[in-house]
């Protein structure tokens, strides 16, 4: 068995995904509130290939060792971009706001570009539910200028119409990806209240993509494709070699 080529076959699919990566972080890196995902990789040891035939003869045992690629979620904060809206909301330090999806389970997200629904009630770009201490927040259209204070307390005017709270878990990897900015709680996770929130409105959170460094990522994983695929076509020719040899022992 020619273990060079299996482990360039594992070595490619690695390269596929940290390639899919890096262009998805490309694609959302202007999206408020979007997390990066970084590739790592690994060796792991493959199952041991037993040369020769007889027993209690003596045998070359070889291990195999393939690549292993993991991915996992790169929460550390955006920088913070002044929009001047009063309905843009960004989390300093920990914490995601609460969002109600459609199917009803809370939704997590960093993003905190909000917008008002025809019935008051403050929203996502996408129009979910934004949960506030005590349930959906429903702003005033005539109470005036909305205004939050560090603890996330919503004033329009001299009256407080609500609090955002802020939940995060105690493992942030263990959170589900639903989509480019929204988490959801692992199965038997459960998300708890930040005891000292940090916000401010007027703001959003940028994504913590760096453009340029994913560039360099997308030229160096293109090359490490081409250099593994020469050495599979190389490892086949040789193949290919051996074969024609040995099946021709006049050559």
């Amino acid at each position: 068995m020619n273990i060079a080529s299996y482990r360039s076959a594992a070595s490619l699919a690695a390269y596929e995904k940290w390639q899919e990566v890096t262009s998805q972080n490309i694609a959302a890196s202007s999206m408020p509130g979007y997390k990066k995902s970084d590739v790592s990789f690994e060796s792991v040891a493959g199952d041991i290939m037993r040369l020769g035939q007889q027993s209690g003869t003596a045998r070359n045992d070889s291990r195999g060792v393939m690549p292993k690629v993991s991915v996992q979620t790169n929460f550390t904060q955006g920088e913070l971009h002044r929009t001047g809206s009063e309905l843009d909301f960004a989390i300093q330090g920990n914490g995601f706001f609460q969002v109600q999806r459609e199917n009803g389970e809370m939704g997590y997200t960093r993003n905190g570009e909000f917008q008002a629904g025809p019935d008051g009630k403050l929203l996502t770009k996408e129009g979910l539910v934004v949960m506030g201490e005590g349930g959906p927040i429903t702003l005033n259209p005539a109470g005036g200028t909305l205004s939050v204070n560090n603890e996330g307390t919503l004033t329009q005017g001299d009256q407080v119409i609500g609090k955002l709270a802020l939940y995060d878990a105690k493992n942030s990897q263990n959170l589900k990806r639903l989509g480019n900015v929204m988490f959801g709680a692992a199965p038997g996770q459960k998300l708890e209240r930040v005891d000292t929130p940090a916000m401010i409105n007027g703001y959003v959170e940028e994504s913590n993509v760096s453009p340029l460094t994913e560039m360099v990522n997308l030229v160096a994983v293109s090359r490490a494709y081409e250099a593994c695929q020469k050495t599979m076509t190389s490892d086949g020719d040789e193949t290919d070699k051996a074969i024609q040899i040995l099946g021709n022992p006049q050559a």
